[in-house]
């Protein structure tokens, strides 16, 4: 070993403590940059040299170096923000992006998307999250989300909203009708008829007038809007009144008649008097104002003769069927709280409502009906319409976006409806250490660590996605300032070595003058 040796391994311990330096200064310097993975430098021995015999305890090591320098992967502090497209991954895993125009991909844990002018999700460098484009029938509220198809090209994510354009929910027309009512036990009737006491409100309307119902013919009504295949809205109109007068009601029981229109004018059927008519028929209450049976009937003209209790749907509610102008026809299931999957009972003789007499038995019921807990009601308040809903809706206009934890970009529409639009896939890989840093918060794949596996986020050792929320730097100040003084010392111990092997040298030169 030279007397200059010692010159030589302070050089590799100086050399060494800088890059160890440089590692600890690029790890504070990005301390606020989004998604920032910190790294440390591992130090190796250097090849060591043999002393006198070959014993292993005579060698001297002639320095050190660098190793490598691994990344810290562990998951930064989450900080919640205002903007719906600020995304973080709870967990493991990486989002996907894209350069603009190229099929290279890139991985990033920094979540700060926005949409551009061209309706492009990107990140601050410009590149384009990817996903995978929902069905069209992925609608949240009446359905799980549909994943793409295991052979569904990956896309960049894009909102075209030029020209008025972009996403848009399609219309859906009404196949359910729910009404639950209260109706007051007591109203008093206002359409009486001695002969036909349960067709006396069916009987008060004409479509020949301005006004097909009078005021006075009803006590109670209430409406709601349906919607047609195209979107279209139509309200249909539901009136009521008590059966007192003229008909023979068992001890116990109270009976009303009902009504459900729409305007004549949109009214496409063969009717003339009674066109807007969609159904007619009665209920029937128990002494407690609870919902016991139902009668219900449609027609395709004036005539009496030609009304027929209606069909019933799957689920065993009667069926409200809508002629309409200038629209398809809608036919949705009325739901007033009964339903029943064994049909009518008819008694003998009566199968129009040109039939009914004046007794409660004259007319059809529900056999075994099954009282919904959403019914029409008989009690001694008011009467007010207690809840009601159809299932159809407009065409419908993107207002905003949100992300699920299960990585899906969520429209929200302007009839109301929430569609998803893309799922984002999360990027894994065996060695993430093994990643190579591109700069701007990006990594790419290389043989150290391993293909890319895609999947969704929450599923195996992936994270769930948070919105509104993005992931900080990793970087622990406390720690690196603690690093960077052991560093200094080091730095400082190791000049310390070539000033000293300098004066040895120097000394030497001495001793030989």
């Amino acid at each position: 070993m030279s007397i200059s040796s010692s010159l030589y391994i302070g050089t590799t311990g100086i050399m060494a403590q800088q890059k160890n330096m440089a590692v600890i200064s690029d790890n504070i310097a990005n301390v606020s940059t989004v998604g920032f993975k910190s790294s440390h430098m591992i130090f190796n021995t250097l090849m060591s040299q043999q002393m006198g015999s070959a014993s292993v305890s005579n060698q001297v090591g002639q320095g050190v170096g660098v190793s490598s320098i691994l990344y810290d992967m562990s998951l930064g502090a989450l900080e919640p923000t205002n903007t719906a497209t600020d995304i973080s991954i709870s967990g493991k895993g990486f989002f996907i992006v894209s350069p603009n125009g190229s099929s290279d991909q890139h991985y990033t844990r920094a979540g700060n998307f926005r949409f551009d002018a061209e309706g492009y999700l990107r990140d601050p460098q410009g590149n384009i999250l990817q996903g995978y484009r929902m069905p069209a029938e992925s609608i949240l509220d009446t359905a799980p989300v549909i994943p793409p198809a295991a052979s569904a090209p990956i896309t960049d994510i894009r909102l075209d909203m030029q020209d008025g354009g972009g996403p848009v929910s399609e219309p859906e027309a009404t196949t359910e009708m729910r009404m639950m009512i209260n109706l007051d036990s007591s109203s008093q009737e206002r359409s009486t008829s001695t002969t036909s006491p349960f067709t006396a409100l069916f009987d008060s309307w004409d479509a020949t007038q301005p006004e097909p119902l009078d005021a006075g013919a009803y006590s109670y009504q209430s409406a709601m809007k349906i919607y047609d295949s195209d979107g279209g809205a139509h309200e249909v109109r539901a009136y009521f009144d008590p059966v007192q007068d003229g008909a023979s009601v068992p001890s116990g029981n109270r009976m009303w008649e009902f009504l459900v229109t729409i305007p004549p004018t949109q009214d496409a059927s063969g009717l003339d008097t009674k066109k807007g008519v969609l159904m007619t028929g009665t209920l029937t209450f128990t002494a407690s104002g609870e919902l016991l049976n139902m009668s219900a009937f449609e027609g395709s003209s004036d005539d009496k003769n030609s009304w027929v209790p209606v069909n019933l749907s799957e689920d065993g509610y009667p069926v409200l069927n809508v002629n309409l102008v200038g629209a398809e026809p809608i036919s949705s299931a009325l739901d007033m709280g009964l339903r029943s999957n064994s049909g009518w009972a008819l008694p003998a003789g009566v199968n129009t409502l040109a039939d009914l007499g004046t007794a409660i038995s004259d007319l059809p019921s529900l056999q075994n009906a099954d009282r919904q807990i959403l019914s029409i009601t008989n009690f001694n308040s008011g009467s007010s319409t207690l809840y009601q809903s159809q299932n159809g809706y407009e065409r419908g206009f993107l207002q905003s976006v949100s992300v699920d934890t299960a990585g899906v970009l969520v429209g929200y529409f302007s009839n109301g409806q929430n569609q998803g639009l893309y799922k984002i896939p999360m990027a894994d890989f065996i060695n993430p250490q093994g990643l190579f840093r591109e700069g701007g918060n990006l990594f790419s794949a290389t043989k150290d660590s391993g293909a890319v596996s895609v999947g969704w986020a929450g599923e195996g050792r992936l994270g769930s996605v948070i919105t509104s929320s993005l992931e900080n730097s990793n970087v622990d100040l406390a720690t690196e300032f603690v690093n960077m003084i052991i560093t200094q010392k080091g730095f400082d111990a190791n000049s310390k070595v070539i000033t000293t092997g300098d004066q040895v040298v120097q000394t030497a030169i001495q001793m030989k003058r």
